[in-house]
């Protein structure tokens, strides 16, 4: 299973030599940063090329081709027996004419080839077959070996927008800012090891360059799993993928860790056995097993997500009010920074909270031996705009999917339409089954549940997957 971990860094070393190697780390991502942008800018004009030259060849392609199946028809046609005199000079008048235009179209295409001037071929030839030496010449990379990284991801990248429909206009060429992080090879470059005179974990880089991890003074849990986790990378039980250096906000160097974890997990679970996870307004998240619906439990609470999640919100809006009474200098600066910082901390709380979220309902499908999670489908039709707006349903249904990989689960997505609707206990679907946001209760057998539970009992068994 491939992970990424976000380290905080320090270099080690005297105030010289540690400015020095920060601004190394810079000047590296700026040559980086105009090395992709070059990548892509060649990659793409060469596909431009590639389409402009060939355009008219393919053009007289498709007519031959065309033309070779109207002569085969004609030809097939006169070989029958019973075929009338007058059907047959008409016949042979056409074959006449279609091998007439098909030699005139054959010697357009020997024309267009001859006198073709290739210019896409010798602009592969030139730029693209030698990609590395062309921007190697461009750029001054103090370590080289970051140039075989640049076009690799260049390529890739361009692949994939391609793929997404950039060349059908439905999106634009990527386009790589300058504070992209700093691609880092994996084992080669990252040497992680413990400090002789201390438990600090330190790292061995390129040019000569050591970080010591900062994992903070707090033995909180994140603190002690990150601790848990470098040490298996220490002792090689985790293998270190090629990763990223980047500087934050704050101006803090963060390493973005990418580890490729084993997956040794023997998770023992009861067959069949499913975890219904209802996303709804008044509890985040609301679920139920799908064989024993008396164990479910609710995880959150929407009012007080929404109301600590506005109170950040209100602040913005009134440091917003207060640039627009400031034209420049150092107090719009000042205001623009804790306006950064509002932003960041909305998002992280956001983060947070559904990791909280999705932590615990991965460990109640594991405890409970679930061999499966089924979410809903959710699309913005599903909730209201203002609570969507309000809540990051995406991100944590993707918190799920990972979480519950780990642990060997399988996550699941199912139509969500009527599972609100319709009677977990005779299968009833209508509306008015679901007197208010919190109580059902079913019009034609009278069974009473609390809502949200009769939905998590109905997607638990849903099979009708998206």
């Amino acid at each position: 299973m491939i992970t990424t971990r976000k380290l905080k860094l320090t270099i080690l070393g005297d105030e010289e030599t540690r400015k020095l190697q920060y601004k190394l780390i810079r000047d590296e991502q700026y040559e980086q940063y105009k090395a992709l942008n070059l990548c892509m800018s060649l990659l793409n004009t060469h596909n431009i090329l590639s389409g402009y030259n060939t355009g008219a060849e393919n053009k007289l392609n498709s007519q031959i081709d065309k033309l070779n199946k109207k002569l085969e028809k004609a030809q097939f046609e006169i070989k029958k027996n019973d075929i009338k005199q007058s059907k047959l000079d008409k016949l042979n008048s056409d074959i006449e004419l279609y091998q007439n235009e098909l030699n005139k179209l054959k010697e357009q295409f020997t024309q267009s080839s001859k006198y073709r001037s290739d210019i896409d071929l010798k602009f592969k030839e030139m730029y693209i077959d030698d990609l590395y030496t062309i921007v190697q010449n461009q750029v001054t990379f103090k370590n080289k070996d970051l140039m075989s990284l640049v076009t690799q991801r260049a390529k890739k990248d361009y692949s994939i927008a391609l793929k997404n429909g950039m060349a059908r206009g439905e999106r634009s060429l990527t386009n790589y800012k300058r504070d992209f992080p700093l691609m880092t090879r994996g084992e080669r470059w990252l040497k992680f090891k413990y400090d002789e005179n201390s438990d600090d974990i330190l790292i061995d880089w390129i040019s000569g360059i050591k970080f010591k991890v900062i994992l903070g003074y707090r033995k909180n849990e994140n603190s002690i799993e990150l601790r848990h986790t470098l040490h298996k990378v220490i002792n090689k039980e985790y293998k270190i993928c090629d990763s990223s250096i980047q500087f934050d906000r704050n101006n803090n160097l963060i390493l973005n860790l990418t580890l490729d974890i084993p997956n040794n997990s023997k998770s023992e679970f009861i067959e069949n056995r499913t975890l219904g996870v209802d996303l709804g307004i008044k509890y985040p998240a609301y679920i139920c097993l799908s064989d024993d619906t008396f164990k479910r439990e609710s995880i959150g609470c929407a009012e007080d997500f929404i109301r600590v999640r506005e109170q950040i919100r209100n602040r913005r809006k009134r440091l917003q009010q207060q640039l627009k009474m400031v034209q420049g200098g150092k107090g719009r600066e000042k205001k623009l920074k804790a306006l950064d910082r509002i932003s960041d901390k909305e998002r992280n709380f956001v983060k947070t909270y559904n990791h909280m979220i999705s932590k615990n309902i991965v460990n109640f499908a594991k405890k409970h031996k679930c061999q499966y999670i089924n979410l809903e489908k959710l699309t913005k039709d599903g909730f209201p705009n203002m609570i969507l707006s309000k809540w990051s349903y995406y991100e944590l249904q993707q918190m799920i999917e990972y979480k519950a990989e780990r642990e060997n689960i399988k996550v699941r997505y199912i139509d969500p339409a009527y599972t609100s609707q319709t009677c977990s206990r005779c299968s009833h679907i209508e509306k008015d089954n679901r007197e208010t946001q919190e109580k059902f209760k079913c019009l034609k057998c009278e069974f009473e549940l609390n809502a949200d539970h009769n939905a998590a009992i109905n997607i638990s068994r849903s099979v009708n997957f998206k």
